[in-house]
């Protein structure tokens, strides 16, 4: 049976919406509630942050203190993140703003990876996309690119990676050449194939005070 860790990059100073980590739902922080519902789906689960407000939230045992990183790859790429997780066979990169992931979101991730002939890097999709969301652009299961154009094609692609300990080493030394997409996954292209994986999530993913407004607002009205 291979073995998946699950790190959750966390940093403070977010660029849309500033310390979105802390804020509040249900009077839990962002971080500490996706952190549990992670940890309940029975992985071993980490947070990976440079930030001493977030660690305070998350149990010593499972909270990694890391640099500064250009990205939530970057950080998982760290070598005190690698250090302690480098030995089990996958790990799989969920954001910390993804506040509704639950088993359905991750089981064909899981499934995926547990498979016979596993890549050594997977991402996640849900068919179809907004204007602003961040589209992957994907043929025969594998990713040809990652945007945040408005390109009128392409399915929304989920902040859910899978890597393998040897990419996430390899990623330190890539370089970005496509700085104007700003988007970590695309410099991974060209040196080595993403597949991708089509997946369920109806929920917010928060980035902006609207998310944060409209998912409080779900909470009170559904009872959660």
């Amino acid at each position: 049976m291979k073995n998946i860790a699950v790190v959750i990059p966390a940093r403070l100073n977010s660029t849309r919406l500033k310390h979105k980590m802390l804020i509040k739902f249900d009077d839990e922080p962002l971080i500490r509630l996706v952190f549990d519902k992670v940890r309940m789906m029975g992985f071993d689960t980490f947070v990976a942050t440079d930030s001493k407000r977030i660690a305070k939230l998350i149990p010593n045992k499972w909270c990694i203190m890391t640099g500064k990183a250009n990205n939530g790859t970057h950080r998982l790429s760290k070598r005190a993140v690698i250090d302690l997780v480098g030995n089990y066979d996958y790990v799989m990169n969920i954001q910390g703003d993804m506040i509704d992931v639950n088993h359905e979101t991750i089981k064909p991730i899981k499934k995926r990876l547990l498979s016979p002939f596993s890549p050594l890097c997977l991402t996640a999709y849900t068919k179809g996309a907004k204007p602003n969301d961040v589209k992957v652009i994907h043929q025969n299961n594998k990713a040809l690119w990652f945007t945040r154009s408005d390109i009128g094609y392409g399915d929304r692609h989920l902040g859910i990676y899978a890597y393998s300990p040897y990419l996430l080493k390899a990623y330190r030394g890539m370089q970005d050449k496509y700085t104007k997409e700003n988007l970590e996954q695309n410099r991974i292209l060209g040196l080595y194939d993403i597949e991708v994986i089509e997946t369920k999530y109806e929920g917010y993913e928060i980035n902006t005070q609207g998310d944060v407004n409209r998912r409080q607002i779900q909470s009170l009205t559904q009872g959660w």
